[in-house]
């Protein structure tokens, strides 16, 4: 068990670099701005703008960033949660016994679904199997509890899980939480993703779904009756998510007072905000990297050289200065957080569209008639790169991406498409390359859902690339193995070093998390576990209640 404390050790580092680094514009997270007005009361109406609608409410088949941290925070009740040190805590779960073999979780006692069913293990013995189950394709199941092999209950408040061998930081397994068996043992594992829960949710949260109306709001109410021991009833009545797709209305709106919180805050925008007393502007070093997937089930991707190739004529570094991310980014060269003890520090491909060209040229690519497109075979070097319609940034970003592999004779067409309809194409792989991000759910380095080749053999899986690497995934096993920290490290180093020349994504910047916040509520925190992490701590003043 040495091994383990010493990986704790390193966690506990990290742990106190967020903390250090998280916050506000000083880089300390603060109420809002204006600061608390008298002492915290009950009632009234948060509104929190959001730029796209919610997938679905259901913490097995959910995978936007937004509605799981809806689910974890408000509508639903996780096994553990996370302190501001983002230390494991208990939250459904009152306590633990954790070995390198299992853990045992103790449910609380007197913790209801919203329709006044008791939560028990068997609901979360039903969400572990739903979850684990081909036939659901969760995420969850394929990406985050790959090292779980087993749920036992052993009575109505204890459930066991095993382990398939020890591994590091055990208990980030367990963000998940739980869904009504009563209400879904009928639904099979193959029609989860479409059931009409997911739309109509019955949780165990602080908060209850009152109303969602497709495109425009969500409606979230307190929950009168989430037992005191989890931190009872909200202060607030109700939290509003209007959908505001266009990042200038978002912001827009947070100035003018008719929303309290924006969401989503692009990087210059918050240069603007900052230097306004009425707003608070929260960033912190984020779990989020930005990269531009390229679908090596294609024949145009399927060659390492060319993808390297096509990372070297991007330059990175201009994305990090204004127009774009106005330094709230880190150029990126790992999918391992560079705040992460397990980051192996390498920097990233050199721009330079000399070698880039020659690369191509290797892999058979050449303009061979003149008209600046590369071709091989007859078919010129022309994709469709796609990004989301409500995301400006992303938008600007593949701009500067069509200029720069323009240079090097490559033609990338930008197609600009509603989220949803984005994420669906993502994840059927029907796409040639893509400008998106992705977020890590927890905090222990576990990059097999992106990149292992049993995920590639599997539709809608979370390897939305296809990269397939036999060397890759003994690596990865052998990294998530391992609880020695400096041998863990060296690992991941190595892996990462094989991903770079691999480059089945360009990891193009780590950016911050930024959201702004007016004056009307109080006692907001944000910070690496979720913008809603303190959601039912948030309040407004009485005198400020009524618009």
């Amino acid at each position: 068990m040495n091994a383990r404390k010493g990986l704790v050790g390193a966690a506990a580092a990290l742990c106190a670099l967020l903390a250090a680094c998280g916050g506000g514009e000083g880089g300390a997270g603060g109420a809002a701005a204006g600061g608390p007005v008298g002492q915290p009361v009950n009632g009234g109406t948060a509104i929190v703008a959001v730029k796209s609608d919610f997938d679905a409410f259901n913490p097995v088949t959910s995978t936007a960033l937004t509605t799981l941290d809806i689910v974890k925070d408000m509508l639903f009740t996780p096994l553990i949660r996370y302190d501001e040190k983002l230390n494991p805590t208990p939250y459904l779960a009152e306590r633990w016994e954790l070995s390198d073999t299992a853990v045992v979780f103790h449910l609380r006692d007197g913790v209801t679904w919203h329709d006044g069913q008791p939560l028990t293990a068997e609901d979360v013995k039903f969400t572990f199997d739903l979850a684990k189950a081909k036939e659901t394709a969760s995420l969850l199941g394929s990406a985050y509890l790959t090292m779980v092999k087993s749920a036992t209950v052993v009575d109505p408040h204890t459930i066991r899980f095993g382990f398939t061998a020890p591994h590091a930081q055990a208990l980030d397994d367990f963000w998940w939480a739980p869904l009504p068996r009563h209400l879904l043992q009928n639904v099979a594992p193959s029609a989860l993703a479409q059931a009409p829960f997911n739309r109509q949710p019955v949780g165990s949260g602080p908060f209850k779904l009152a109303s969602w109306q497709a495109g425009q709001a969500v409606t979230l109410e307190a929950n009168p009756a989430f037992p005191a021991s989890m931190g009872g009833r909200p202060r607030l009545d109700r939290v509003v998510f209007r959908i505001i797709p266009e990042a200038t209305t978002r912001m827009n709106e947070l100035q003018a007072g008719t929303v309290d919180v924006n969401y989503s805050v692009q990087p210059d925008e918050a240069k603007q905000l900052q230097g306004q007393p009425a707003i608070h502007v929260f960033h912190y070093p984020s779990r989020e990297f930005t990269y531009l997937g390229w679908n090596a089930t294609r024949p145009l991707f399927a060659d390492a050289r060319v993808r390297r190739a096509l990372t070297q004529a991007i330059d990175r570094n201009r994305l990090m200065a204004a127009p774009f991310m106005y330094g709230f980014a880190q150029a990126g060269s790992s999918v391992i957080p560079p705040i992460s003890p397990m980051n192996p520090g390498l920097q990233p491909l050199p721009f330079d569209p000399a070698a880039a060209k020659a690369l191509l040229a290797q892999a058979g690519w050449t303009d061979s008639n003149g008209d600046g497109v590369l071709d091989k075979g007859g078919q010129p070097f022309r994709f469709n790169l796609i990004t989301s319609a409500s995301n400006r940034l992303f938008s600007d970003v593949a701009t500067v991406i069509q200029q720069q592999l323009k240079a090097v004779g490559v033609d990338a067409q930008i197609q600009t498409m509603e989220f949803q309809t984005l994420l669906r194409a993502h994840k059927s792989r029907e796409y040639d390359g893509i400008i998106t991000n992705w977020t890590w759910d927890y905090f222990r380095a576990d990059p097999t859902p992106l990149f292992s080749c049993a995920e590639a053999r599997k539709p809608s899986s979370a390897n939305r690339t296809g990269y397939c690497n036999p060397q890759a995934d003994a690596l990865m096993q052998k990294g998530l193995a391992a609880t020695d920290p400096a041998q863990a490290k060296a690992v991941w180093t190595e892996f990462a070093g094989l991903l770079q020349q691999d480059q089945p994504v360009t990891v193009l910047f780590w950016a911050e998390e930024i959201g702004g916040v007016g004056p009307r509520v109080q006692d907001v925190r944000m910070d690496a576990r979720s913008k809603l992490a303190n959601v039912t701590q948030w309040w407004i003043p009485a005198a400020r209640q009524k618009r």
